[in-house]
């Protein structure tokens, strides 16, 4: 007679499956948005010789830019990744598929560690991990730091639980461990010291600021690093507008999440940095559910402890993301990711409740399945939105006709069509909406010497620097462009510009070696191509054009290793060089 599975087992698996179902269609999709600078030209991930960088730089110091944004184990998975999947998108979207469901495994566990209750667990683990709503953060490669942090978020806090039961200080430690790991892949991580102090305030009324002090001296620091050697805490947004300005979009905000909450429609992306005015009808009705929700919570402090516990996570959760502190928009779906946890909850207690009632089990357990079944369905249409770049930001622009990032992406996207008439007429509606847009000067340009026209080109690169001094892009457009039009020592001293800018640029450090070697300095030409081997050893090219000089140079085995590992990578070399190097390959 087979052993029959015990709850949590069966628990377990329907978290799995449902979500399995729910996300299995995004494993078709894309590279997205910013998927292109986090992994596709993302050099730091190419091999383990960018780990160290990976840790020491900023989220995006792997493509040379600037940001104060340190997410360090995000970019860490991406390098896994990559090791096994090289740039296909399948493997990538699989990594956040399974981090979605572990995190959904970790809520459970959690919840029932809080609640002493599974059926609530269940209930709450299922709706989120089938909710159309985390979307964002799943079948978008770039969002991965959400469920990445939440996994830890949730082990850091059910691990703190197992030690108050326990006392064993291992307990304790892993939970510490798990809030650094969770503190190194997503800002928001520094809530959960809060939480903590919320769970004490609900369920534990006696002071626990000895019990939660680590977890406090942990976010400090981290702040403390973050302020020191990023010059910054949360954001590198800059500051344009003023805190008044702001807050009514954050009840605007509040508003619209509610909404897609409870009816998870018409979701996007680019919702923009909009500002709203006080008596705009969606702030009114943010303002009027925050009043809601804070009346709930002085009602549930004694009445209801889940009640309680549930909307101080909604809203502590979400204040991070309230752009009180300036963010690069007023609301992002996977902003929701954990505060949609705290509805969750109280979804999960109505449901349990329900069930524990003879007379409404069936009925809590036919609306249960059925709102999961709608989940399930809404996820699997939204995933198609994520499937391929032109149908993203086509539907996006539907949501956000006013957003010049959105022009300009679906500019770079028909440009790699070889549609070059229609992208550079998104490129010029970027510019329409904002003058000031360098990137879109600066591809215009790229688009006019690609066609031949260097000198149209130049004026447009140079218009983009005009904006920007500092772009690279620019500046290596213009080197191309002169060394089509014959000043070759013109054309160097622009890659050298562009390098300087940004020396993980492989293109323009390439063109810049090749420049030197016509001109006659082989020397500096091999050191700027083992300069591009640095950045990245997989780069072929680079590889090549050492075989070539060094066997220009009569160094014959640096000649023949060069040319091997082009092998070794899939690269093609002309069979006539192979025969060339043959009486110089020692005999073994």
């Amino acid at each position: 007679m087979p052993a029959k599975l015990s709850f949590k087992s069966v628990s377990v698996i329907l978290i799995i499956l449902l979500g399995a179902l729910a996300y299995f269609n995004c494993l078709q999709g894309d590279f997205i948005w910013d998927d292109a600078g986090l992994v596709e030209r993302n050099t730091y991930i190419r091999s383990l010789s960018g780990l160290p960088k990976i840790f020491t730089g900023n989220i995006w110091a792997g493509i040379g830019e600037s940001s104060r944004a340190y997410r360090p184990l995000q970019i860490a998975t991406y390098l896994i990744d990559y090791s096994i999947w090289k740039l296909n998108p399948f493997g990538y979207h699989l990594t956040n598929l399974l981090l979605h469901i572990l995190a959904g495994i970790a809520l459970y566990w959690l919840l029932k560690l809080i609640f002493e209750n599974e059926l609530l667990a269940l209930f709450s683990s299922l709706f989120f991990v089938c909710h159309p709503v985390q979307t964002e953060a799943v079948a978008y490669i770039s969002g991965r730091a959400d469920p990445l942090a939440a996994v830890f978020i949730f082990m850091a806090f059910g691990f703190y639980l197992k030690f108050l039961q326990t006392q064993k200080q291992t307990d304790y430690l892993l939970g510490l461990l798990s809030f650094i790991l969770a503190l190194f892949s997503r800002e928001n991580a520094l809530v959960l010291p809060v939480l903590l102090l919320t769970y004490h305030l609900a369920f534990k009324p006696k002071p626990a600021v000895k019990k939660c002090g680590a977890f406090f001296l942990i976010a400090g620091i981290y702040l403390a690093l973050r302020l020191a050697l990023m010059n910054t805490v949360l954001s590198d947004t800059p500051v344009e507008t003023t805190f008044i300005q702001r807050l009514p979009g954050f009840f605007a905000a509040l508003a619209n999440y509610a909404r897609i909450i409870f009816l998870p429609t018409d979701l996007h992306m680019e919702y923009g940095g909009d500002l709203f005015k006080f008596f705009d009808f969606k702030v009114l009705l943010g303002m009027g559910i925050l009043i809601f929700l804070t009346a709930c919570i002085l009602k549930s402090r004694k009445a209801n402890a889940t009640v309680f516990f549930a909307l101080i996570w909604f809203l502590a959760t979400l204040l991070p993301a309230s752009n009180f502190y300036p963010l690069n928009a007023y609301m992002a779906e996977h902003w929701l990711y954990l505060p949609s946890i705290g509805i969750f909850i109280i979804f999960g207690k109505w449901f349990a409740d329900g069930y524990a009632r003879k007379k409404t089990r069936f009925a809590a357990l036919l609306l249960a399945a059925l709102l999961l079944v709608a989940y399930i369905c809404l996820t699997i249409n939204q995933n198609n939105y994520w499937r391929s770049n032109l149908d993203f930001f086509k539907r996006t622009l539907k949501f956000a006709p006013g957003s010049a990032r959105v022009y300009y992406h679906l500019g770079n996207i028909y440009c790699d069509l070889q549609d070059n008439q229609r992208g550079i007429a998104m490129y010029s509606q970027a510019i329409k909406m904002n003058p000031a847009y360098a990137e879109a000067y600066n591809n215009i340009g790229n688009v006019y010497i690609n066609s031949g026209r260097n000198e149209e080109g130049i004026t447009y690169c140079q218009r983009a620097l005009k904006f920007d001094p500092k772009l690279p892009e620019a500046y290596y457009n213009l080197g191309n462009a002169y060394y089509n039009l014959g000043e070759k020592t013109k054309s160097i001293e622009m890659f050298k510009v562009s390098v300087k800018l940004n020396p993980v640029y492989l293109e323009a450090c390439n063109n810049l070696a090749a420049g030197l070697a016509e001109a006659g300095d082989l020397d500096l030409a091999i050191g700027c191509w083992n300069q591009c081997l640095e950045i990245d050893p997989g780069f072929t090219t680079a590889h090549f054009n050492l075989a070539k000089f060094y066997f220009m140079r009569k160094e014959y085995d640096l000649a023949i290793k060069h040319c091997d590992k082009v092998m070794a990578l899939g690269g093609g070399v002309d069979p006539r060089f192979l025969e060339v190097l043959k009486p110089y390959r020692k005999v073994k």
